[in-house]
């Protein structure tokens, strides 16, 4: 049986799951999912997130954001990439970037972006 890490409902009310493996995986690119407190983040953002994107790499999945601090006048947010599948949905991915690569280029499915 896999082990996750997350495993809670969306601001939908739909099912996301990061699994063990897939943050072990991914925390070699982004070390901050090596920390616990990184998590509890990861679970904001996908329950309360500021605003949702379709991602600008594929099709069919997804990018929450939620706004954490601001350092010299940018802004850091906790972003999660997630893929929707038939029954729930799946993190690929989370870190932390001080930009929005999609404002603008994909389109805003939830919430608003103030920047």
């Amino acid at each position: 049986m896999t082990r996750n890490c997350v495993d809670i409902k969306n601001y939908e009310g739909v099912r996301v799951v990061f699994t063990e493996k897939q943050r072990e995986l991914k925390s070699a690119f982004h070390s901050e999912l090596r920390q616990e407190s990184f998590i509890k983040r990861i679970e904001e953002a996908i329950r309360k997130p500021e605003f949702v994107y379709e991602d600008l790499a594929k099709q069919g999945r997804m990018v929450y954001y939620r706004y954490e601090y601001s350092f010299n006048g940018r802004p850091t947010y906790t972003k999660v990439v997630v893929r929707a599948q038939k029954k729930y949905c799946f993190v690929i991915t989370a870190y932390r970037p001080n930009s929005v690569k999609e404002r603008g280029k994909t389109k805003l499915l939830y919430g608003e972006d103030k920047n």
